[in-house]
């Protein structure tokens, strides 16, 4: 059994499914080169959580103080992530998001280690707030690059996908 297929309307079949994916990779690129205000509070999160280390709380002051912070991050994870127009399936995230995720917290809790062993060694006055405005100096400096290129390479791989289905198609069973 054969069906006539028509050219033209293949064609515009196969744009009306494409342009939409593509408007999705749009918008997963604009959201990770702009709008850095997420990244900001972060940051003065962050500032304040590891000033607020060099107040030699009592150790449940210490948990009370921790549990604030991670409940802080995750209300603001929260609420950015519901306020992004388009998700991505996890099957869309790369090693390159983990990579950047682990190398962010790596270099981030090496910052925070190693700047506050030289403010405590040399006696610097103030020593958890030059470990916190280094901590989150670095992390601002690696966020937004990182970002961007966690992402690129989504679009790239997508159209690999493609070719690669319309390969096996050509094939047949």
């Amino acid at each position: 059994m054969t069906t006539s297929v028509d050219a033209e309307r293949a064609w515009q079949d196969l744009q009306r499914i494409r342009v939409p994916q593509e408007r999705v990779y749009d918008e997963v690129e604009r959201c990770a080169h702009g709008d850095p205000k997420a990244t900001y509070v972060t940051a003065v999160i962050m500032w304040v959580f590891l000033a607020g280390m060099g107040l030699k709380l009592p150790p449940w002051g210490l948990w009370v103080t921790l549990a604030a912070y991670v409940g802080t991050l995750s209300t603001l994870a929260v609420v950015y992530s519901r306020r992004t127009r388009m998700r991505l399936h996890r099957s869309r995230y790369s090693w390159r998001s983990c990579a950047t995720f682990i190398a962010g917290g790596c270099l981030t809790g090496g910052t925070i280690l190693l700047s506050d062993h030289l403010a405590e060694s040399l006696a610097l006055p103030g020593p958890s707030l030059i470990t916190a405005t280094a901590s989150v100096t670095v992390f601002l400096l690696f966020t937004g690059p990182a970002n961007r290129w966690a992402v690129s390479p989504l679009r790239e791989r997508a159209l690999r996908g493609q070719a690669t289905q319309a390969v096996h198609e050509e094939a047949g069973p």
